[in-house]
């Protein structure tokens, strides 16, 4: 009697935890991700509108600030992925990211309802030089918004796609790669339609309602983001931090240290390792055949009992597990990769193109109703959603049968597309904006229509680039380190941010020297923002070259081993 209680217990607790997770839990994840995307594109896509008219910011000084804010957004999923993956797991960190970003919200809703907490109106199109520049306290405002985007950023970045990864995390593994797979493209395409409504619906109400009711639209967005998320918990699977997330990297790189004047066999298989009983990997791979050291007993064979002699080392505790070391190798294996991604940040962030709509004719239809020009980014989502939704369906299986991948296309070459499409995109804004610059000194005009071309383009590099690096970054490193591989491409964005702001700040003080007239002018026709834009185009060029280098050093990908859990268990050698 006792006994079948104690099965029957045990069948509930079974059944309950299968309730758990699996496609019945994302609704609730994904209506975090797209509120809070709706609420945060449709602030940031025409945000530069707001810091000039507003705050009487010349568009090179906005544009720098939205950069060195993105930059930080973009840095803040490190210690945010570090802190769920080690200490309170990946739903507490989303839960507070959420509430963090409804606050900041919440401070920029109010710098625009409270007449103090900003300059004295003036009209910058008319006279830009008699308006007062913002004080401290009106910046003030700003920042503490800024702040707690932020810290929001921080935690719903790098957490909120993993987390819905983990729901998947107990179907077989066979099922779930491909699951996987599908679930990225959906999840991206989901925040394409996000941004298609943010830069629709709420820049519409922000360029014809005011920025009152323009901001309070995406603080009540993202107050419903983290209710979403909220009334979901029960449903969720929910994986605890774990400390040992960075311990096993970070013992590989203090052994490592401390053995480097071991000597490495002549062939790594001749060698003696530490590493974990019954563990599958006993014997490290030949790349970066130096961290070999870490883990290494001893440099032949015939040493089994692990004393070392002259050429190992005999102090076990000096070393640390085979498996760790190749942790450590993955992780720096991708570096290279990451560095070159840096690029899709300049082809991403086109604040430039919102006062370039501005100064062209918007207008569409018999009525003459003009576009708001925030809105033409429209078409970098629409794009981005567009090659998402047809890629697992339509051009997957078409491109299966050219290259004989199972993917279609290899993580590197989805990379390496989205940076040829970004380059394309800078060189494309270039062109146009000659045409509108020479049109509009003649005394014409050109339609806003021509910048479409461009945001397309940005598109398909994301789409390409971006996809392309969550999964190779997810695929290549420990599967621990989850959230960690989803703030590494935010680390990149970011490190592209504050490039795309050094790049400004560069090109608007050389160019403006002597007395001549800054690229970047207020005006833009007295300005060349054309030049401006194939400089971007160059450095893309130059940067996909760098790519390829990178994509040759880094070898075939899917390559690293299966890790093992690094838990407490007996240690052996081999």
């Amino acid at each position: 009697m006792e006994h079948s209680l104690v099965a029957e217990a045990e069948a509930q607790v079974f059944f309950k935890a299968k309730a758990k997770g699996g496609f019945r839990a994302l609704p609730f994840i994904i209506s975090n991700e797209i509120l809070e995307k709706v609420a945060g594109f449709g602030l940031n896509i025409n945000f530069i509108t707001y810091l000039n008219m507003q705050y009487h910011l010349s568009h090179a000084n906005a544009g720098s600030l939205l950069f060195v804010w993105g930059a930080v957004s973009n840095f803040a999923p490190i210690p945010g992925a570090v802190i769920a993956d080690m200490y309170l797991g990946r739903f507490i960190v989303v839960a507070i990211g959420s509430i963090a970003c409804f606050v900041g919200m919440v401070f920029l809703w109010l710098s625009a309802m409270i007449p103090g907490a900003r300059p004295p109106p003036c009209d910058m199109r008319a006279s830009p030089e008699l308006c007062a520049p913002p004080e401290a306290r009106h910046m003030a405002w700003l920042l503490a918004g800024f702040v707690f985007l932020s810290v929001g950023a921080g935690g719903v970045r790098p957490c909120s796609m993993a987390f819905g990864a983990d729901q998947f995390s107990r179907h077989p593994k066979e099922r779930r790669s491909r699951i996987l797979q599908v679930y990225f493209n959906a999840y991206y395409g989901s925040i394409g339609v996000a941004f298609m409504v943010a830069v629709t619906v709420v820049v519409y109400v922000q360029d014809n309602l005011g920025w009152k009711v323009g901001l309070a639209v995406p603080t009540c967005l993202m107050l419903l983001s983290a209710a979403s998320f909220l009334v979901g918990s029960g449903l969720y699977i929910k994986d605890r931090g774990s400390k040992r997330m960075f311990a096993g990297i970070g013992a590989a790189v203090a052994a490592a240290v401390r053995n480097r004047r071991a000597w490495l066999p002549a062939k790594t298989e001749d060698g003696v390792y530490h590493h974990l009983k019954d563990c599958k990997l006993t014997v490290p791979t030949d790349r970066l055949r130096f961290l070999n050291k870490a883990c290494m007993i001893s440099n032949t064979k015939e040493d089994k009992s692990g004393s070392g002699g002259a050429d190992g080392i005999s102090d076990r505790g000096r070393l640390c597990t085979v498996d760790q070391v190749e942790q450590l190798k993955s992780a720096i294996r991708v570096m290279p990769i990451w560095s070159s991604t840096i690029f899709l940040a300049q082809a991403m962030n086109q604040y430039f193109a919102v006062p370039q709509a501005d100064a062209m004719d918007r207008r569409v239809g018999a009525g003459g109703f003009r576009v708001p020009s925030g809105t033409f980014a429209v078409f970098n989502m629409l794009t981005m959603s567009l090659w998402s939704g047809c890629y697992d369906r339509w051009t997957a299986p078409a491109l299966r049968r050219l290259t004989g991948n199972p993917r279609g296309l290899t993580m590197k070459q989805r990379i390496g597309g989205g940076l040829v499409f970004g380059t394309a995109a800078m060189a494309a804004a270039a062109v146009v904006e000659a045409a509108r610059r020479r049109q509009a000194l003649g005394g014409g005009g050109m339609s806003a229509f021509w910048l479409v071309p461009q945001y397309a383009l940005a598109g398909l590099a994301e789409a390409f680039g971006v996809i392309g690096v969550i999964e190779f970054f997810y695929t290549e490193l420990p599967k621990s380190m989850a959230s960690f591989s989803m703030a590494l491409l935010y680390m990149a964005l970011g490190a592209g941010s504050l490039v795309g702001s050094l790049i400004i700040k560069l090109v608007h003080e050389v160019s403006g020297r002597g007395g001549r007239t800054s690229w970047l002018a207020e005006d833009l026709s007295a300005g060349r923002y054309d030049y401006y834009y194939w400089l971007l185009a160059g450095l893309g060029a130059v940067n996909f070259v760098y790519f390829l280098w990178c994509g040759w050093a880094y070898g075939e990908e899917g390559q690293n081993v299966e890790w093992e859990d690094e838990g407490e268990g007996e240690t052996t050698i081999a």
